[in-house]
């Protein structure tokens, strides 16, 4: 049995794979997924106890409800649940949500819309005693859609991760 060859550069590119994978551990460098956050260090249960909404748009409570539902569960922060016995529960203030229309076409049909979401966002303990808050979170993108809808849900994921990586930050 015979061994495959490798060129000279395959070699060089394992090596400095090998290196870099030594070096990284060493530091003491580990992937965001693997780091405690305000929720314990994944093993916790959290329910969305509310989602308050002081905009005329009712349909976005259930985005940004199953937008945080999955940004929790994706980065294993938590263990989402809608029991009351719950380790965590959360409340979600939405207080600006504003959709305009900023390029109309030939035919007066919207091109862009501008999106400006801001809420806050309130983590308690089973004991109902609050234990860290997101401050005002406030986020505004253009979107080059034709649906209003679309772009809302597309704010709301980008404004959602941020404030998920707020949830790991630790200092």
């Amino acid at each position: 049995m015979t061994l495959p060859r490798f060129s000279s550069i395959s070699r060089i590119i394992t090596i400095c794979c090998l290196l870099a994978t030594v070096t990284l551990t060493g530091c003491g460098y580990t992937l965001t997924n693997n780091q405690p956050s305000v929720l314990g260090t994944g093993s916790s249960t959290v329910r969305i106890r509310e989602v308050k909404n002081s905009t005329i748009y009712p349909w976005i409570n259930q985005v940004v409800r199953s937008s945080m539902y999955d940004e929790i569960t994706k980065r294993n922060i938590a263990i989402m649940t809608a029991s009351e016995s719950s380790d965590y529960s959360m409340v979600i203030d939405i207080t600006k949500f504003t959709i305009n229309s900023r390029i109309n076409g030939t035919k007066d049909e919207t091109l862009e819309y501008t999106i400006d979401l801001t809420f806050n966002t309130i983590v308690y303990d089973d004991q109902n005693q609050q234990i860290w808050t997101s401050g005002s979170t406030s986020l505004s993108r253009s979107y080059p859609t034709s649906d209003a809808r679309f772009a809302g849900t597309q704010i709301s994921r980008l404004i959602i991760e941020r404030m998920v990586d707020k949830m790991r930050d630790q200092f």
